[in-house]
């Protein structure tokens, strides 16, 4: 039988340093402190004469062994907390269940609920149990054999030790489930592993040594070669873990390599104990040091997955970030995940299911996100939406985030792709390379593939280091999804030879926290301009920032797409170049349709404001809404007036507003601004996009709004 347990002791007992089991006063063994009692074994009196001392891995143990008892004795037992600052409420409430038992409760569970769920076994101590005559492969196969439960999707086998996974892998090639995924585990590998300590050892090689056993016959001469130094009774994790010897498990039995966490977020002890959590009680004993160890990436070249253990969310085993704030369980499994491990052992599941959404769920979402709910925000507040480029043909949107996803690359800003027909997000283009972080002030084509973008740090002034803007080219995509980036311009040393802005030197610079827009005027000139933020930008000495707007010539021209480019800052860009969009005017397909009794006509009329301001055409002085002569003024500004099932094509002109009105039953008149009507109502209103409908009846009449209904679509 296999018992789901976590150790081959029921429950241990303490010895004194002879290796004599400790009694207290009333004459009963006193209970090692720690994780090792997971059962209520000692409270048995059935079970008392079971308490005895074996060699566990090269250390006296005292306790109640597994292995003595039979299946049936131990379903009398009943499972306890071990971890005494953690709820006792479920002790002697369950069981100890089977290897077996476990797998039919996964198999039921995906039957009712229709959920899949994968089990990850652990052969303890496989070298004691041999010397106990309890070999522990042979019947985990039989298990998974017996229940059907193969599918190597569905199951990982772990180990700390390295000879029974060899084994275990030549088992599974006989019975055909050598497919089944093998990881190594790891103790300690940092500078403080020690071959004093069991977690820095891996025993069986060490046992092996000590009875002289052939260990190229057991391990392979592979294995033996690609250990540095030889393999020694000192020999710890720490000597296990290069590329080499990595690359070596792979090929001949591993899938996988599950370290201790400790061993690639590396920490450094404190003098004193930190209150991370402000309850009272300082449990931060160490902090990171910021140094990632290469472990990962040499995992990931060898081919194999990356599983470190264990996650807690108990103040005692977090850390301090390198910066010294107090780490918090999810940010603990969030920087697990943005520095590449495949998946991570946790005693919290609802807390590891929750930063596993926030990575990889279907949404982005930001602290302030309203249906956030339990969810946790995998995107920092105001870093949304920064940019929005489009192609030349207006067809499709280019998104680009401001601030990096958790779970992404670090220094990335995703850039999606929008088709404007469909209204949908056809997925992610790449990632944006930003450097150190920083935000994006905007985002503007040049061509189908080439895109200008404004990165700045966040300081004005003197502190100002980084401001600079980008080309970068959406075709050209590394291996980690980056997107190509060319500098194009530094905004904090242009060129300026003739001292345009007259402050005596031969640069210019823009030391501002938000510089937001740029424009491709043409070629070979972009335009650059800063957003003061009023009244809190103060990158010039002396008084809130001017709005900065400047013309930049380039040292290199630009690709720039026949559909792009364009200003009104000097006549011959926007008159004389055909190729230019003329937005100066546009044309119109105006049409009306009536619902009622009156005969309907109407249209729109040209207004400077939207207020509704007009210029009267005679006098060439400005009437607004309430003025004398308001009515007659307006209708003289009509650009077109139609009636039932009537049409048209009009050119209306650029930089004017252009407001519905309707002549009901060709007298009465109603417009937008409820101020111009008689009776002071709202009259029209907007049913859908560019269509307003209008109520033809003084007081308001049904207020069905489809008396006479207009609508505008440009050409």
């Amino acid at each position: 039988m296999l018992i789901a347990r976590h150790e081959p002791t029921l429950a241990q007992v303490q010895l004194d340093e002879e290796g004599n089991i400790l009694y207290d006063d009333d004459g009963q063994p006193i209970l090692s402190t720690g994780t090792a009692n997971t059962t209520n074994v000692s409270e048995l009196p059935q079970f008392a004469d079971r308490l005895t001392v074996k060699n566990l891995d090269g250390t006296l143990v005292g306790g109640w062994f597994a292995e003595d008892f039979t299946l049936e004795e131990i379903k009398q037992l009943r499972a306890v907390q071990s971890r005494d600052y953690r709820p006792q409420d479920f002790n002697d409430a369950f069981e100890i269940p089977t290897l077996e038992e476990i797998i039919e409760l996964v198999q039921e569970t995906e039957a009712t609920t229709g959920v899949q769920v994968g089990i990850y076994p652990e052969t303890k101590h496989p070298t004691f149990s041999d010397e106990q005559g309890l070999s522990l492969e042979e019947p985990l196969i039989e298990t998974l054999q017996v229940t059907g439960f193969t599918d190597p999707n569905r199951i990982f086998i772990q180990s700390f030790e390295f000879q029974n996974l060899i084994e275990l892998q030549g088992m599974l090639d006989v019975v055909g489930l050598g497919d089944i995924p093998l990881v190594q585990l790891y103790g300690d590998t940092t500078e403080d592993a020690s071959p004093d300590q069991g977690f820095s050892v891996p025993y069986d090689i060490r046992y092996n040594l000590e009875q002289g056993n052939d260990l190229a016959a057991i391990y392979g001469q592979d294995f033996l070669d690609a250990v540095e130094n030889g393999l020694s009774e000192d020999t710890t994790y720490r000597d296990l873990d290069s590329a080499e010897f990595l690359q070596t498990i792979s090929e001949k039995y591993a899938e996988g390599a599950g370290p201790w966490k400790n061993n690639i977020l590396l920490r450094e002890s404190l003098d004193e104990p930190v209150d991370g959590d402000g309850d009272g009680v300082a449990e931060i004993t160490t902090q990171l040091t910021g140094e990632v160890t290469p472990f990962i990436e040499d995992a990931h070249a060898a081919g194999l997955q990356v599983h470190p253990y264990t996650h807690r969310n108990e103040e005692r085993f977090l850390t301090l970030n390198a910066d010294g704030t107090p780490q918090t369980p999810e940010s603990e499994i969030e920087q697990l995940v943005t520095i590449g491990v495949d998946g991570f052992f946790t005693d919290f599941p609802a807390t590891g299911v929750a930063v596993v959404d926030s990575i990889t769920g279907e949404f982005v979402q930001s602290p302030q996100n309203p249906d956030l709910g339990d969810s946790l925000p995998n995107l920092s507040g105001s870093r949304g939406y920064e940019g929005m480029a489009f192609s030349p043909d207006r067809s499709t949107l280019y998104p680009l985030l401001e601030g990096t996803v958790t779970g992404d690359p670090e220094n990335s800003l995703r850039i999606y792709e929008f088709d404007v027909a469909s209204s949908s997000f056809e997925g992610l283009v790449g990632y944006y390379p930003t450097t150190n972080g920083n935000p994006i002030g905007d985002f503007t084509p040049i061509n189908d593939s080439e895109f200008l973008v404004i990165e700045r740090d966040g300081n004005q002034g003197e502190e100002a280091e980084f401001k600079k803007i980008f080309k970068i080219n959406i075709d050209n995509i590394d291996e980690n999804g980056f997107v190509e980036k060319t500098e194009v311009v530094d905004l904090l040393d242009i060129a300026d030879p003739e001292d345009l802005n007259g402050d005596g030197n031969n640069t210019y610079d823009m030391p501002f926290v938000t510089i937001e827009d740029v424009v491709v005027v043409d070629e070979d000139t972009i335009l650059v301009a800063n957003d003061n933020n009023y009244p809190f930008s103060m990158g010039r000495e002396g008084d809130i920032d001017n709005n900065e707007v400047v013309l930049i010539d380039l040292d290199e021209p630009l690709n720039l797409d026949s559909r792009l480019g364009g200003t009104a800052v000097t006549d011959e860009t926007i008159v004389d170049d055909p190729e230019i969009i003329d937005l100066t005017s546009f044309e119109a397909e105006i049409s009306a349709s009536s619902n009622a009794g009156f005969t309907n006509v109407g249209g729109f009329f040209q207004a400077i404001d939207a207020e509704g301001t007009v210029i009267d055409p005679i006098s060439g002085e400005e009437i607004a809404v309430g003025d004398e002569g308001y009515e007659t003024a307006a209708l003289a500004n009509s650009v077109t007036e139609l009636g039932d099932g009537e049409a048209t094509t009009v050119e209306l002109e650029g930089g004017f507003v252009y407001v519905p009105y309707l002549l009901a039953d060709g007298s009465e008149f109603f417009t937008a601004n409820a101020e111009a009507n008689a009776d002071g109502l709202d009259h029209v209103q907007s049913v859908a996009d560019n269509t307003f409908g209008f109520e033809d009846l003084l007081g308001g009449g049904d207020r069905d709004f489809d008396d006479y209904v207009i609508s505008f679509e440009v050409v």
